[in-house]
């Protein structure tokens, strides 16, 4: 629940000037995360992801704030996109939030963040660790059971990926070596598939038109093939009429 203040004219600022991730592994996989949960999403429109976005929780004081870097929110609409995350308009925190961590900013994902987290009801709280720095199963998920998280560690699923199953998501949030490092990928155990990243969303739908135009241009042939069938066999009939 949010903590209120006497209210009063107060700016909220919705950026602060610095860089949205802190390497351009960090940035990927915040990328991949929205963009991917965001499409697996897109038939509901009472599920709000964003990320990399300030959330204020104390109605009248713009410093205390806290930018996740993704999170899902059930039970609010798509739309408006909301600039800032503000508790206490909204009428709640995020269901599920994910941290992309590295080592330098581990002390504030495990400490203030965390008890944040869990003082403001998030039910479900990730850490990734792409560059695999600090975390040793590489995804770690802290879920509230009453007021207090419980953590969960990941399983192996083989020697080269870590996952961990959100129960609000429904879906696996895993860390696994991928062509020359390890990524995070969100995987759907009822389709048995990765959810697609944007680049194998575009070379999907790229394919899909390129099958389509030649399966058009193969129906185009065959058609004028039988055109020119049924043109042969009028004249091989004229003939023998004649």
């Amino acid at each position: 629940m949010a903590i209120t203040q006497t209210a009063k004219a107060v700016h909220y600022p919705d950026s602060d000037g610095k860089p949205m991730a802190e390497t351009p592994y960090h940035l990927e996989a915040m990328v991949y995360l929205i963009a991917a949960l965001q499409a697996y999403f897109a038939h509901r429109q009472d599920v709000y992801v964003a990320g990399n976005q300030f959330m204020y929780w104390v109605e009248g004081n713009p410093r205390q704030r806290v930018a996740p870097d993704v999170y899902v929110a059930f039970g609010v609409p798509k739309t408006p996109l909301l600039p800032t995350w503000k508790v206490w308009e909204v009428g709640k925190a995020p269901d599920v939030i994910i941290e992309v961590t590295s080592r330098s900013t581990a002390a504030e994902d495990l400490g203030r963040k965390y008890e944040l987290y869990q003082r403001l009801g998030v039910k479900e709280y990730f850490l990734v660790d792409v560059l695999r720095e600090y975390l040793s199963g590489a995804v770690l998920l802290y879920r509230l059971q009453g007021r207090e998280y419980v953590r969960v560690l990941p399983e192996r699923a083989n020697s080269e990926e870590w996952r961990v199953h959100s129960e609000q998501l429904g879906l696996d949030v895993c860390v696994r070596w991928e062509e020359d490092r390890y990524r995070v990928r969100l995987y759907d155990p009822v389709s048995g598939r990765y959810l697609p990243t944007l680049e194998e969303e575009a070379r999907r739908a790229e394919e899909e038109a390129q099958r389509a135009e030649e399966e058009a241009r193969a129906r185009a042939e065959a058609e004028a093939r039988i055109r020119q069938l049924e043109e042969e066999l009028r004249r091989l009939k004229g003939n023998g009429s004649s």
